[in-house]
């Protein structure tokens, strides 16, 4: 259903007079609130003043009232504080108003403070800059605006409250002993808010009534100005662009004097339909020229489409045999690698127990050993990474012991590092059992630890370090060695494929460069990632994160 712009606009100026309304009425409340609260402080601070005015003439006419005229002192017991009570009770009496003075020691047990005046009379002593207290609150069923000041004794008041204390004043009282400035207590006023209220709801009310008086007049006005300034005109134009819409080229708007804008828009629309019958004679063979040209950019479009998918398909064939390839030559190399290695045990076991086993032989022995390890590590890193690429790898975690790791270390790495008179050191904190996969898991430390050694100079160190960092949910091993060390133009690539550090390391230590590469994409199987610290002939550190809430197989977390 259509909705005609005119109403749209009524609807929309009603509605943001109404928020403006409700905002007003909001705004009123709040004002009213505080306006209330400022008139009834003022009351109160007014009353107060009054009755300070009796307590100060009473203070001030004492003498006059206990001595004669021959002046003979008689005491008549219209002490201050028995006139400013008098003179509150009738107030009370004869208003429905509540005014008290009371005390948290009191002569009087009717002059004993409520919570809220007990409250105003710490606070009183708490700040002594502070004047008054009040609050708003429920007294019998009523609202009343409750206010306090301070009682504070002054020299005149020292006479019966004052040094000694316990002897008896005039009126028969033992003295508290309270120093000048004490606060003795408050004068206690309840105000009824029930008529300010009552006024302020009554002025909100003629308020929203204005309002809205206000706004159904503003529609009225606006709904006028716009059916004759815009939906009459907008009216004529709707049915001009319909006999164009028919093909009616001819259709022209009559001039519109209501508004420039108005004048303007007939004024356009007369230009565009005159262009538009000229032009209409064109359109047919502008078209045809248009529809060539895209069916040409089309085909254009179709056929390198078609040259993309086949390089797409050249390119995924291409990486398949790749991954394929490699991983069928690490295949095929490591079972005469595993020959290889076998043999030469066998080959040293006979000849050492034939007596031809000298130190060249030894020597040469070790050496043979270390380059079949550094070969099978090579063959098994090139298979590991071909199998994720295959995607073929899984992820199959189970609970470990860091415990574990150190004995894979013992005995893959220290017989490794003892042909260098590497110094292993270990340090592991307070890590608990922890979730991984423990296959991934012992070809990261691997790969970390045999990298540490094959860089590290004889005599070197290699710290292999554990710890549970538990305010950030993780785990970290961490590498560190004292060999060459990595330039810091070549740390941000050396995570990469068939990636070391220079040319040189290839040539002087060997390797295929996928070893830390591999280190990467396993601890990104775990969530976790690998970061490297290096400086050129001071050492390197490599730090592997992972979590510490793994989820086993079936859903248990540790």
């Amino acid at each position: 259903m259509r909705i005609k712009l005119r109403t749209k606009i009524a609807v929309l100026v009603l509605g943001v007079v109404t928020v403006f309304l409700c905002a007003n009425v909001l705004w009123e409340s709040s004002r009213g609130a505080e306006l209330e609260e400022a008139e009834l402080v003022q009351q109160a601070r007014a009353l107060s003043a009054n009755m300070e005015a009796v307590w100060e003439f009473m203070n001030h006419n004492q003498d006059k009232i206990n001595y004669d005229s021959a002046g003979n002192f008689e005491f008549k017991g219209l002490q201050c504080s028995i006139a400013g009570r008098s003179v509150g009770a009738y107030f009370t009496r004869d208003t429905n108003y509540s005014v008290r003075y009371v005390s948290d020691t009191p002569r009087n047990r009717a002059d004993e403070p409520d919570a809220f005046e007990q409250e105003a009379i710490e606070a009183f002593r708490a700040d002594p800059n502070l004047s008054e207290y009040y609050t708003f609150a429920e007294v019998d069923g009523q609202r009343v605006f409750r206010y306090a000041e301070p009682m504070v004794l002054v020299q005149s008041c020292l006479s019966c409250h004052g040094e000694p204390a316990g002897e008896l004043d005039l009126s028969g009282y033992p003295r508290e002993g309270f120093a000048q400035g004490h606060v003795y207590g408050a004068l206690s006023m309840d105000i009824p808010t029930e008529a300010f209220v009552a006024a302020s709801n009554e002025n909100a009310a003629l308020n929203i009534g204005f309002s809205l008086a206000l706004i159904v007049a503003c529609v009225a006005i606006i709904s006028i100005a716009i059916s004759h300034l815009v939906t009459r005109p907008l009216a004529q134009v709707r049915t001009a662009m319909e006999d164009v819409a028919e093909g009616d080229y001819s259709a022209r708007l009559p001039q519109d004097r209501s508004s420039d804008e108005m004048a303007v828009l007939s004024c356009g629309f007369n230009q565009m339909t005159s262009q538009l019958e000229k032009t209409t004679g064109h359109l047919e063979e502008l078209v045809a020229e248009r529809t060539t040209a895209l069916e040409h950019a089309n085909a254009e479009l179709a056929r390198q489409s078609a040259e993309l998918e086949k390089a797409n398909e050249a390119l995924t064939e291409e990486n398949q045999y790749r991954s394929d390839f490699l991983a069928m030559m690490s295949h095929e190399l490591r079972t005469p690698l595993a020959a290889s290695m076998a043999f030469a045990d066998i080959l040293r076991e006979r000849r050492a127990v034939e007596g031809q086993f000298g130190a060249e032989d030894e020597r040469l022995w070790h050496e043979m050993e270390s380059n079949h390890r550094t070969l099978l590590s090579m063959i098994n890193n090139i298979l590991e990474m071909a199998r994720i690429d295959a995607g073929r790898e899984s992820f199959r975690p189970e609970l470990m012991d860091i415990g574990d790791v150190i004995g894979l270390l013992e005995n893959t790495i220290a017989p490794l590092a003892d042909q260098k008179s590497i110094a292993l050191e270990y340090r592991i904190g307070d890590v608990p059992l922890f979730v991984a996969d423990a296959e991934k898991l012992r070809r990261i430390v691997e790969n970390l630890m045999s990298n540490a050694v094959k860089f590290t100079p004889e005599g070197g160190r290699i710290l292999f370090a554990a710890e549970h960092r538990t305010d950030e949910g993780f785990i970290d091993f961490t590498v560190a060695d004292t060999g060459c060390g990595i330039p810091e133009a070549s740390q941000a690539t050396i995570f990469d494929r068939f990636v070391q550090a220079d040319s040189s390391s290839s040539r002087a230590y060997g390797g295929s460069g996928l070893g830390l590469a591999l280190v990467r994409e396993l601890a990104e199987m775990h969530d976790g990632s690998v970061s490297l610290e290096s400086t050129v002939g001071v050492g390197s550190t490599f730090t592997v994160r992972i979590p510490d809430n793994i989820p086993l197989i079936g859903g248990d977390e540790v």
